[in-house]
């Protein structure tokens, strides 16, 4: 699958900021509150230094209520600073990752096949997901808690500078270098975060994988070895995150165990003798005191944020990752006209190098008529059917549709022309009436009654509670087999399809079903074409033409008699299925 060429740092910027931008007026409303606040901490330290300098020499208990009140009220305007920034930086993370999120689902639905192919449904739900919750956490918590931070403690270098420039110079002089290590220790980190999110992913697969499936992992008594892989997974992310965890907390427990009493020993030795010669107030060492306490406070929680960045950077690389690959061709867009005929030419097909499903393939359908493919499994039958509705491209040679290429031709208005039906049916969350029209209002209900009707379905639908509203179960497990392959036959009828394609659909059906369902292919089947590729072949018997499929070829094609009498592996498979119809073949010649 091609990819876009990379983006580069000034580009991935763009792109990053595209989601933020039609929300910069929350954004600066909750950098404002956050500004406001974070003056307002600062002015603590100048209030007592107010209140030891001049209030209490003077003995001025007035002075001293003023500035007790004026304290209190910094608090009460902190706090609702604190509420506005949160609920207003929140609000912005939860747009940014609604659109995250719908973008992400949006592409996910015009990949092709074969990229679901090659992942596994509980990695796409973390992407969806816990990607996206990292991002949300990046634009309403991280990303304007590091410009808080930031201001918090240039704030105080600024308030250092104000009161002796000297004293400030000396006690910044180490923080650039701080910095720096925090940047060299994070960027290190990286990998490992990375390592922690895949990880994560691999867990929450294994986990749907095994919750898929759990009637066959407790029938083949599979308990211990599902938890076993599960628990293995969840090792070796626990593993990386002890990793990055210790790494970064003992970085960070280093340098505050020694930054802050190193930083304390260092004011009191440059302000303390000031103070003792009367060039500095007990009020001034006071605030260089409570400011030397608080800066390692901004400083820190800038590597936390740092360390929030990085990982959000990680679930932006995977989220950019999959918006950056290409959708499914969707053609050129020319409306299709099937009026006449179907043609398969040369097609060739492999889904690995070297190893070719299809080789050379070609046959036309006609219009109007039905085409049985039959054949051992892994022949290239269903192959053959996927390249048709278009999920995958040919290889070589082409498929034309009344002679244009199916690539030339609107993917979305091709497939509306298809009524699909495969054994493995899936059905959604909802009622049947859902089903049947698959969320598209604009089908009656009238018209999905007649379809259940017409494929004689609608006599166990109006046994279930609520009938045609009836709530079906996960995946339809409140039905059998039977009733949801005739629901998916209802589909085919409800959306009037031109094109019949039924891969084997009656195989998971009893022979009660199946008979129900053969009545009904003559209605289904009237004045349209039918692509039919089954095993069981009394679904094909009397089928236009059969094109027997063998190691990626067409061996022969024919009628079902024809064939019977040309080619011993159809004659074959017929008589395991009707050894009496042989047998009475064999008598009559």
């Amino acid at each position: 699958m091609k990819r876009k060429e990379p983006a580069g740092p000034r580009i991935g910027l763009k792109r990053f900021l595209s989601y933020l931008s039609p929300y910069w007026g929350l954004f600066l409303l909750g950098f404002a509150a956050m500004a406001l606040s974070t003056i307002a901490k600062l002015a603590g330290p100048l209030i007592l230094r107010a209140l030891v300098d001049e209030s209490i020499p003077n003995k001025d208990l007035a002075g001293m209520i003023r500035y007790a009140l004026l304290y209190l009220g910094i608090i009460v305007a902190m706090g609702a600073l604190t509420y506005f920034q949160t609920t207003t930086i929140v609000k912005l993370g939860l747009n940014v990752v609604t659109n995250v999120k719908r973008d992400l689902f949006a592409h996910l639905l015009t990949l092709p096949v074969s990229y679901f192919d090659k992942h596994q449904v509980g990695e796409l739900m973390a992407r969806v997901e816990n990607d996206t919750e990292k991002v949300k956490q990046l634009f309403s918590e991280t990303g304007i808690m590091l410009i808080g931070n930031i201001i918090y403690f240039f704030g105080i270098f600024g308030v250092f500078i104000a009161i002796d420039a000297r004293i400030a110079t000396l006690v910044f002089i180490p923080m650039p270098f701080l910095l720096a290590a925090f940047f060299f220790i994070f960027d290190r980190l990286r990998p490992l975060y990375e390592k922690g999110r895949k990880k994560y992913a691999e867990i929450t697969a294994i986990a749907t994988e095994f919750a898929q499936g759990i009637e066959v992992v407790q029938a083949f008594n599979r308990e211990e070895h599902a938890a076993s892989r599960l628990e293995r997974a969840s090792k070796e992310k626990r593993d990386a995150e002890i990793r990055s965890g210790m790494i970064e907390y003992s970085t960070m427990g280093f340098m505050n165990f020694l930054g802050g009493p190193m930083f304390m020993v260092l004011i009191i030795k440059l302000v303390a003798p000031q103070v003792f010669a009367g060039a500095l107030t007990v009020g001034t060492l006071l605030v260089f005191i409570e400011y030397g306490m608080r800066l390692f406070e901004p400083l820190f929680s800038i590597g936390e944020n740092i360390r929030g960045i990085q990982q959000a950077r990680v679930a932006l690389g995977r989220i950019f990752g999959i918006l950056d690959l290409e959708p499914e061709p969707v053609g050129s867009g020319l409306e299709p006209r099937f009026e006449r005929q179907i043609e398969f030419r040369d097609v060739s097909f492999e889904y690995k190098p070297g190893e070719p499903v299809l080789d050379r393939v070609s046959f036309t359908i006609p219009r109007g008529q039905t085409v049985a493919l039959v054949g051992p499994s892994g022949s290239g039958k269903t192959t053959t059917v996927s390249l048709l509705c278009g999920f995958y491209a040919a290889c070589s040679g082409s498929i034309l549709v009344d002679g244009v290429p199916l690539g030339d031709l609107s993917t979305q208005a091709w497939r509306r022309k298809i009524g699909l039906v495969l054994q493995d049916i899936y059905l959604f969350p909802g009622s049947i009436l859902e089903n049947v029209r698959v969320y598209d209002d604009a089908l009656a209900v009238e018209d999905a009654e007649a379809a259940l009707r017409t494929v004689h379905a609608a006599d166990f639908v109006a046994r279930l509670p609520g009938g045609i509203g009836a709530e079906l179960h996960e995946r339809g497990s409140n039905l059998s087999m039977g009733e949801k392959q005739l629901l998916s036959f209802a589909r085919a009828v409800a959306f009037g399809a031109e094109l019949v394609i039924m891969d084997e659909a009656t195989a998971s059906v009893d022979v009660a079903t199946e008979r129900k369902i053969q009545r009904s292919l003559d209605v289904l089947l009237e004045g349209r074409t039918a692509l039919i590729v089954a095993h069981r072949l009394s679904s094909i018997l009397k089928a236009d033409k059969i094109l027997f499929f063998k190691d990626g070829r067409i061996i022969a094609q024919g009628r079902h008699d024809e064939l019977i009498e040309s080619l011993p592996e159809y004659r074959e498979l017929v008589r395991l299925q009707f050894p009496d119809l042989i047998a009475e073949t064999e008598s009559i010649a």
